[in-house]
């Protein structure tokens, strides 16, 4: 510290004993004056008890308020260097042999030379400008490559790869030294849903909303599995709040919806309250793969009977491939124009079997419209 610091350090030291001793001469004076006039205006026990030990004690408070402020911007300023310092040692990672991880959607992985890395699960893109070897196959990889599951690679000398989370998750396995960016995104948890799917965002609301689920360790999604009559109940249950007070206070019946399977409470609750009609011989055949012309009727009901929706929007189907099925089959088509109208669906394809994530984009649809 310079002489000129530590002056400058002295000086609200030397102004506070300054202002004490000329209050204490103040006071002697005023003594002083009062007792050669025979009547004294302070006495010195006033001075020696309350005020002298007043001006003290206010003093010492207010130094230790600049001191008490002085250590917390210093307390702030480690705690901002320290965590600079977490980050990025977090970001930073080394394995002498493969080890599994997850990573995140658009998180970057940077691998150095002599790194190896393993797809388990998942879409992952690889950038380079040098080599990178597939050990699987022998070959080499080009840059701007999406890399193959199960596939082992290795960063050759002189390279550094860079490697992109394109699915909402990934599962893999890492050797070798590593740095990673995280993207702080927030996607499922599903390692089989890609950015370049046309379902990935109404993947990713339906998931946020509760309606869908993984299956399996919960890690896949399986968009292109058909959904069967069952678990739409269970999709349009999560969409009414899941009211489980109206699920198993529910007595409609299906002779063929046995007690005790899991689907059991949620096809009742559904025919309970006029969402899932069963079939002209009274069975609800929980099983049966749905088809669209189904989903979107069954969507219909939710909105009529249970929302209690008007849901008079209703679209010209003439000219639309998939009339003539509804017209002679003679049910579906007020539903289906219903949901044109309404956007939920911009095709008829009636009989068409949609998949979990074609399911997972009309649902999510009529939920951003009228939920």
């Amino acid at each position: 510290m310079t002489r000129k610091q530590m002056m400058m350090n002295k000086k609200p030291k030397l102004k506070w004993m300054a202002g004490l001793l000329g209050v204490a001469l103040l006071g002697g004076t005023v003594l002083a004056s009062g007792l050669a006039d025979g009547d004294s205006l302070i006495s010195l026990s006033f001075l020696e008890q309350m005020f002298i030990p007043g001006i003290v004690d206010s003093g010492y408070r207010s130094a230790q308020e600049e001191l008490d402020a002085v250590y917390q911007q210093a307390a702030d300023e480690l705690d901002r260097v320290a965590g600079e310092y977490q980050d990025k040692v977090d970001s930073m990672g080394y394995s002498n042999s493969y080890q599994r991880q997850t990573f995140a959607l658009a998180d970057v992985l940077t691998l150095n030379s002599g790194s190896g890395i393993i797809v388990e699960a998942g879409s992952l893109r690889l950038t380079h400008a040098g080599t990178v070897v597939d050990v699987t196959t022998g070959t080499t990889v080009d840059t701007d490559t999406r890399l193959l599951p199960g596939h082992r690679y290795l960063v050759a000398e002189e390279t550094q790869a860079e490697l992109t989370v394109e699915s909402d998750a990934i599962r893999l396995a890492l050797e070798g030294s590593y740095t990673v960016t995280r993207s702080g995104q927030n996607a499922s948890p599903f390692t089989d849903i890609t950015t370049d799917q046309w379902y990935h965002d109404a993947v990713n609301q339906a998931y946020d909303m509760g309606l869908f689920a993984g299956t399996g360790d919960g890690t896949i999604f399986a968009p292109e599995v058909k959904l069967d009559r069952a678990m739409m109940m269970t999709v349009l249950f999560h969409l009414a709040g899941d009211p489980d007070e109206e699920r198993f206070a529910a007595e409609m019946t299906f002779p063929d919806v046995l007690e005790g399977e899991w689907y059991e409470t949620y096809v009742r609750w559904a025919g309970q309250q006029g969402i899932g009609a069963g079939y002209g011989d009274g069975n609800f055949r929980p099983l049966n793969t749905m088809t669209r012309r189904e989903v979107v009727q069954f969507l219909y009901n939710f909105g009529r009977t249970y929302l209690e929706l008007e849901l008079t929007e209703r679209a010209d189907l003439s000219d639309y491939d998939g009339i003539e099925i509804l017209r002679a089959d003679g049910w579906g088509e007020e539903a289906m124009s219903w949901a044109v109208a309404a956007g939920v669906i911009n095709e008829l394809r009636p009989d068409d079997c949609p998949g979990r994530g074609e399911v997972a984009a009309i649902v999510a649809a009529f939920a951003e419209k009228y939920k």
